[in-house]
């Protein structure tokens, strides 16, 4: 059922990190489907960009093509054939070189209130993008019913992604910080949890 989860979120690599850095309209989804054959419900946020802007390897006239540094959605899958009920976050960042990263504790979120909390990874060796030159890596985690409280109540200031070697932070601005902070409160009710009321 995970591989559901990867197939539509491998959507966000393709998009070529186009999306406008504007906050998205209030609880709009690019899923909220139910399995006719196995009654698997998923409910992904829109994709949103994080970061900075930066300059990929591909090549115009006028200089490099210029990215967003990451996207982020947030998502939540329930099935009745393999028991799987939970809500994940899933970071698309393109490296500019070759990374490795295991299944572990190998992503963290900082909260406004300075906290900071490691959420459990799927390994991941990246897809090549023609409309880059980069390998876009999907770290998709899942997110604990203590940490989604967490995160609808408080702002995520910063994600770090830890590969074999290095380490990867994307700081969120203000407007993203807000737009993350919605779509957990957004697919989470969708979910049927009240987050901010639990």
């Amino acid at each position: 059922m995970i591989k559901k989860i990867f197939s539509y979120l491998l959507l966000i690599g393709s998009l070529g990190f186009s999306l406008p850095h504007a906050l998205q309209a209030q609880c709009e989804f690019a899923a909220d489907t139910i399995d006719p054959f196995d009654s698997t419900r998923l409910i992904i946020s829109k994709p949103m960009p994080i970061g900075l802007l930066i300059p990929s390897l591909y090549e115009t006239v006028d200089g490099p093509k210029i990215i967003e540094e990451a996207e982020v959605a947030f998502s939540f899958m329930e099935g009745d054939v393999d028991s799987i009920n939970s809500f994940f976050l899933t970071i698309a960042t393109p490296e500019y070189d070759f990374q490795k990263i295991e299944a572990g504790r190998n992503v963290i979120i900082a909260f406004e209130d300075t906290s900071a909390v490691q959420l459990l990874n799927y390994p991941d060796r990246g897809v090549f993008s023609k409309e880059t030159n980069m390998r876009i890596y999907q770290h998709t985690c899942i997110v604990p019913i203590d940490v989604l409280y967490r995160m609808a109540a408080y702002d995520v200031l910063g994600i770090r992604i830890r590969y074999e070697g290095k380490k990867r932070t994307i700081m969120l601005n203000e407007d993203q910080q807000k737009a993350l902070r919605q779509a957990v409160i957004c697919a989470s009710e969708a979910a049927g949890f009240s987050p901010l009321n639990p």
